[in-house]
């Protein structure tokens, strides 16, 4: 979802091949909602679609290449914070989000996911993967116009998120990195850091794959 003063723009990704299953879950989402006044539909690969969401797409570049010879792309500047959910939001910390988004000075990228279903049927030891019980999450992201006003985004961006922080199960997923978060093990690894130790030293002995914040 992208929210500015002009319009509301909202975006539902869907990953998979079962496109019957996404039409009859956007139909009931749509119900809820005043008509669009415009509506498309997209399809991509998966690399593709990361790029492109980045802005970085380039049908001239074979990002396959890029992922197996372990390079990248220049990337804007951004900022992004992430937090599951077991339960839902308070209606006081809701207010308290819509009145800081309304303060806003500039656009703010908001992503709902839903996060049951299928997932939450495999009991929670069953694979490295500790974040299964929840229920749905939130990303907030912003783009950095310049320096000058990146103090101000980000004091926003901080602001808007500690009115849905106190509600949240105070985890995340390491795929929504953020470089303020403090006891970033507990926060991205929750009860599953000695797993993903001995897992990581049995197929990556020596870290090859290797990112901000990973196990090592």
């Amino acid at each position: 979802m992208t929210v500015n003063h002009l319009e509301i723009r909202i975006s539902i990704t869907y990953f998979g091949i079962e496109l019957n299953v996404l039409k009859r879950t956007v139909a009931l989402f749509l119900e809820t909602l005043p008509t669009p006044n415009i509506t498309k539909i997209h399809s991509e690969d998966w690399l593709t679609f990361v790029y492109d969401g980045l802005g970085l797409a380039n049908i001239n570049i074979d990002h396959r290449y890029l992922l197996l010879k372990n390079l990248t792309m220049p990337t804007y500047c951004f900022k992004a914070k992430h937090v599951f959910y077991d339960k839902r939001i308070s209606n006081h910390s809701l207010d308290q989000f819509l009145n800081r988004i309304s303060l806003g000075i500039d656009e703010l990228y908001i992503t709902f996911s839903p996060w049951d279903g299928y997932i939450h049927t495999i009991p929670i030891d069953k694979t490295a993967f500790p974040h299964r019980r929840y229920k749905f999450g939130i990303q907030l992201m912003i783009y950095c116009n310049d320096t000058n006003s990146e103090k101000k985004q980000m004091r926003w961006l901080n602001e808007i998120y500690s009115t849905i922080y106190r509600d949240s199960t105070k985890h995340s997923y390491i795929n929504y990195m953020d470089r303020d978060v403090p006891n970033w093990m507990d926060y991205y690894y929750n009860t599953h850091q000695q797993r993903l130790h001995n897992l990581k030293y049995i197929y990556d002995k020596n870290n090859r794959f290797y990112f901000e914040k990973t196990i090592k």
